[in-house]
């Protein structure tokens, strides 16, 4: 048995200050006083941006003749258009575009080093005007980016991929 006394699962840290903050008066959580300013700031900064978009998409329904109720779902519409893809071919060049950055190269450079993994220039410009990512693709994509065909395929398509004795197939299920 052991004399040294073992710590508590619940413990009090009198060293760590927490602030209150509030959202519309209500008491809405606490935050590390280290964040809090930056946190603050990004919450108040996204009301802002909100108010101006329905701003817009009131003046819009406004100036084409439609009906202000329809500015909630026009709203959506332009926050789901701004969102970042997570599927398709859009998220695909927003990963090339990345790896570009990355690698720190002007669109010719990178369109060469594309073509050094075959993909074409043609291909490359494909891709960012929004056409389909063929299969035959896939691969010289796969090692631009430094990721696995399947998970390059579970992007392109939105769904999981297997690996099977007939190539890539979607998982049912």
């Amino acid at each position: 048995m052991s004399l040294r006394k073992e710590p508590s699962d619940w413990q009090l840290d009198t060293s760590e200050t927490y602030l209150p903050f509030h959202y519309k008066g209500s008491l809405a959580g606490f935050l590390k006083q280290e964040f809090a300013n930056d946190v603050l700031k990004v919450l108040n900064e996204d009301e802002v941006l909100k108010k101006a978009l329905r701003i817009a998409c009131t003046e819009l329904m406004k100036h084409s003749g439609g009906e202000i109720a329809q500015v909630k779902d026009l709203m959506k519409k332009y926050i789901k258009m701004s969102e970042r893809p997570k599927h398709g071919t859009r998220a695909i060049a927003i990963l090339l575009g990345e790896r570009q950055l990355e690698l720190d190269l002007n669109n010719q450079e990178f369109a060469k080093f594309c073509d050094t993994f075959k993909l074409s220039p043609v291909e490359l410009n494909n891709i960012y005007a929004g056409e389909p990512v063929d299969n035959n693709m896939l691969a010289p994509i796969s090692r631009i980016l430094g990721i696995s065909k399947t998970e390059l395929c579970e992007i392109r398509d939105g769904c999981e991929w297997e690996v099977g004795a007939q190539g890539i197939a979607p998982v049912h299920g």
